[in-house]
């Protein structure tokens, strides 16, 4: 164990009375927190990019002088540069789907080729599928369901930096039986939809304006719908999208003027994401550095039982838990628990084990250290 873990598991709880430094206006809004981790030099007071009290400054200061590395479980293989999404396998024990985003440029119109990859624990690259047909535009996220007895992937095309999407997608595709390289399947069906606060737009904008940046999807099993939180809100909003608005696609004929026809289903607000405080004294004296980027969320994974629910963001996990019968709106009041990741990087895809124990997260980049393991809150407690 590192020793900036060390510090952080004998530092108490910050909790929302916390005070935040909130000199960051400058900022512009639509920036991707590239390399966030390395803390900019440049301090300064009025001057347009942020001021530290003198005290939180002295403290920061000395800590980091003391704080080391943590150490990460694996790293993802090297066409895996861009991961944006993580989901368990319904069917492989131990393996899990990953993607990239849409080539390396967000909101990028460019067509990238559709590829999902099969991993397992240690980042070793198991299977690579192709979606035929599918135009990847700014796939975010990733998640599973059994689909009538067919272990099934939806695809999230959830991004949108700009704000300017009419509308967006999931992708449903069967999970391969055989873990394989250059496996091309059709997806099955496909949800086109768009968020209740969208307004109609000149057609040259789509016809609709006001879209949202989501990063964040998980299929709730109990209410047989999808979970979507939008990433760059303040607060971040939660929505949903009922499983019934699937629509089949044919074989018969091309999936692209199949989706045009699709209807356009409008997505159910549910609640807004509370402030999220920082888990430790060492995140919130790093607050005035990271944000408003450290806390936008990045992913989400419920256990299979469907009771915790991970919220996950550029420097920490948020974990909320729902009780037998209780609505996610008071699920979501306040975290059950929360967690400081050993570094802040572009943390973008989550997923529980099989057995809720355990929660895998993946981040942006090639190299070292893009995957690590997590023990969720009650197994560190058994």
């Amino acid at each position: 164990m590192s020793f900036r873990s060390v510090l952080r598991a004998s530092l108490p709880p910050i909790d929302t009375w916390a005070p935040r430094n909130t000199r960051y206006s400058s900022f512009p809004r639509k920036l991707e927190p590239r390399k966030i981790n390395k803390l900019d030099s440049r301090i300064r007071g009025n001057d347009g990019f942020f001021e530290l009290p003198t005290y939180r400054l002295a403290a920061l200061f000395c800590l980091l002088f003391f704080i080391g590395h943590s150490t990460f479980a694996a790293t993802l293989p090297a066409i895996v540069d861009e991961a944006s999404g993580l989901t368990r396998s319904p069917q492989h024990v131990g393996v899990y789907w990953t993607h990239n985003d849409n080539i390396n440029l967000p909101a990028s119109s460019k067509k990238g080729v559709p590829l999902l990859f099969a991993i397992n624990n240690d980042g070793k690259l198991l299977g690579t599928l192709k979606l035929d047909g599918v135009r990847q535009r700014d796939w975010e996220a990733i998640t599973h369901l059994d689909l009538d007895g067919n272990p099934t992937l939806v695809i999230g095309d959830i991004g949108d930096n700009r704000g300017t999407w009419p509308d967006y997608r999931l992708w449903f595709v069967p999970e391969p039986v055989a873990l394989k390289t250059n496996i091309t399947q059709r997806p099955t069906a496909i949800i086109r939809f768009r968020y209740s606060d969208q307004v109609p737009a000149p057609r040259r904008q789509g016809g609709f304006s006001g879209g949202h940046d989501a990063e964040s999807l998980v299929f709730d099993a109990e209410h047989r719908e999808f979970l979507i939180l939008t990433k760059r809100e303040k607060s971040a909003r939660l929505f949903a999208i009922p499983l019934t608005s699937r629509v089949n696609l044919s074989d018969g004929k091309p999936i692209s003027a199949q989706e045009k026809k699709a209807a356009v289903v409008t997505a159910r607000f549910i609640a807004n994401l509370p402030t999220l405080p920082a888990p430790d004294l060492v995140s919130w004296l790093l607050h005035p550095f990271t944000s408003p980027y450290a806390d936008q969320p990045t992913a989400m994974a419920l256990t299979p039982d469907g009771h915790l629910l991970a919220i996950l963001t550029y420097s920490a996990v948020y974990y909320f838990y729902r009780r037998a019968k209780e609505d996610w709106p008071t699920a979501l009041q306040k975290p059950f628990a929360s967690v400081s990741l050993p570094s802040i990087e572009q943390w973008e895809g989550a997923s529980f084990s099989a057995d809720g124990k355990k929660l895998v997260i993946v981040h942006e980049g090639r190299g070292e250290n893009t995957v690590t393991i997590l023990q969720a809150p009650w197994a560190l407690k058994n």
